[in-house]
Parts: structure tokens; sequence; C-alpha cells
């Protein structure tokens, strides 16, 4: 019998982060002997956003079973669900922020802020971003005055913080396009595909056609193909099985469940058909992808 191995830990933001009263924000120096110590551990998810920032340092970052090698100062940017591990080769300097939407004071910000920017999703977006000598010192700047007041406990704190990380954010997006690691421009289209996104996040364990989500988003298969493709580059069949690809490859490479259970989890009553679907968009089953990793 194959060993099973135990399910995937998911962290929560004060899991490991007990100096501060902030519900929904922690900055932490990246060590080992900080809050971020679980950062260098097992394969784990996290309930929460994520910005690291190393200054310097050399290794591999794990993320959603990808490879990303990283040298000298680079932001990681990840969030809620996605597995990773951090495997070092030469010690790294930095930080990591921590933080849940509720630090945002409404839906608008949460959405302009970590939606709309495409920045943290888990699909489309490329983890790793390198930093220039002129840019470094502008992360430096913002991530010392961010852990200066994270660590004052004055009045208006949260408020000063969430302003911080809007701050660090519209920095990291605009660095992005300077790098041209992705291309729009915001119209009235993009909006119909943002709902898109999100509702695809939301249910793609149980709908797995283009119509459900035309019906549920009140338009039309053609409407949402056509928006898709300006966006993403792709159709909006892709974007539903890149999803379900991607949690079905979290499962695999955990060895949590059986390939049948993984079918049954992510919405598929026939696993045979299942099967067929993960070979049609990788070119191997399943199983041949779990065997390979194991190898």
């Amino acid at each position: 019998m194959s060993k099973i191995e135990p399910a995937i830990p998911v962290n929560s933001l004060n899991q490991f982060c007990k100096e501060n009263t902030i519900d929904y924000f922690k900055v932490s120096s990246f060590d080992i002997e900080s809050c971020t110590i679980n950062e260098f551990q097992e394969n784990h998810r996290h309930n929460h956003y994520e910005i690291i920032w190393l200054k310097k340092g050399k290794g591999i970052h794990f993320i959603d079973g990808q490879k990303f090698d990283y040298s000298g100062s680079v932001l990681f940017l990840l969030s809620p669900g996605q597995v990773h591990k951090i495997e070092q080769e030469e010690k790294g300097e930095g930080f990591v922020i921590k933080f849940l939407p509720e630090l945002f004071q409404n839906q608008k910000e949460i959405d302009e802020y970590l939606v709309d920017n495409l920045l943290f999703d888990a699909i489309d977006a490329f983890p790793v971003i390198p930093l220039t000598a002129s840019q470094y010192k502008v992360f430096e700047d913002l991530f010392y005055q961010i852990t200066v007041e994270f660590n004052t406990s004055e009045i208006g704190q949260q408020q000063i913080l969430s302003s911080f990380l809007k701050i660090l954010i519209t920095n990291i997006t605009r660095l992005k396009h300077l790098q041209n690691t992705y291309n729009f421009t915001p119209d009235i289209g993009f909006e119909l595909f943002r709902k898109y996104k999100i509702a695809i996040e939301k249910n793609f364990k149980s709908l797995h056609s283009v119509n459900e989500y035309a019906a549920i988003l009140k338009t039309n298969t053609r409407h949402l193909n056509t928006i898709a493709k300006k966006y993403s580059n792709k159709t909006a069949g892709q974007i539903i099985s890149d999803r379900i690809i991607l949690e079905a490859k979290r499962y695999l490479y955990h060895n949590t469940l059986s390939i049948k259970e993984i079918a049954f989890e992510l919405g598929y009553d026939d696993p045979a058909y299942f099967t067929r679907f993960f070979k049609n968009n990788l070119g191997i089953s399943p199983q041949q992808y779990k065997d390979s990793l194991s190898k």
C-alpha cells in the first residue's frame, strides 16, 4: 500500500504571529526564528494573502507544484489557498506581510486592490517579480514605514496600515506594468471579466460549463469568450479548466486522496470522465502525474 500523506496544513494569520493585537495584518522579518517560520516548513496553504520581499538571497519557491528559481531582490505574491514552500540556497533577508481582506474598509477597496489588478490571480499572474536597484530603495522605505507603524500601537494604526498596504500594492501594480508581465486596459468589458473570474473561484467545484456561468452573469457564452480572449488570451472554457486542473494538481501533489475521491471533490460523479478531462488538458492521466511527482 502506498503511504498516505497528511492533509495539506492550512495556516491562519495569527498562528505564528502573536506579537501584535491587530487581527487582519502582520508584518515580520523574513527569518526562520520569526512568525515566518512556516514559510520554510512542509508545503502548506494560508487563509490570507501574502507579500514577501526578499532583499537578497537565492533559492527555489515551490508554488502550486511549480518551481520558481529566484536570486537577488524579488517579490512574491500569494493568494489564499495556494500551496507553497521556500527552499533557500543562500539565506534570504527581507520582509513578509500577511493580511486579510477585512483590513480594507469596504468591498470597493477589496475589488480595486485585490481583484481588479489581477496581482493575486492564482492562475494567470506570475508570482515572482524581480526588483531593480532604483526600485529597491522605494520598497525599502515603504516596508520600513510599515514595520514602524505596525509596532507603534498608536490610535488609528489599522487605518494607517491599510493606507500603506494600498500604496504598496499600487507600487507593485506599477512595477508589473513596467515589466510587461501582464497588459490590459480596463474598460466596460473588464468588469464582466472580473465577475467571471470571481464566479469561477466560488463555483469551480460544482459548475464546469461556460453556459452555467453565462446564466449567473446574465450574459451569453459568445460574449464571455470575447472578453476572456481579450483579457487573458484564453477562451472562457479554458479559464474554467485551468482552475479545476490547478486544484486537481494540488490534491495529486500531496497524495491525500485517491483519484476517485479527487474527482468527487471537484464535482465529477464519473471518475473516468475526470481522468479524460485531466489527460486532455495535460497530456497525461492523473495517475501518471501523481507517479511523476513521486519520482
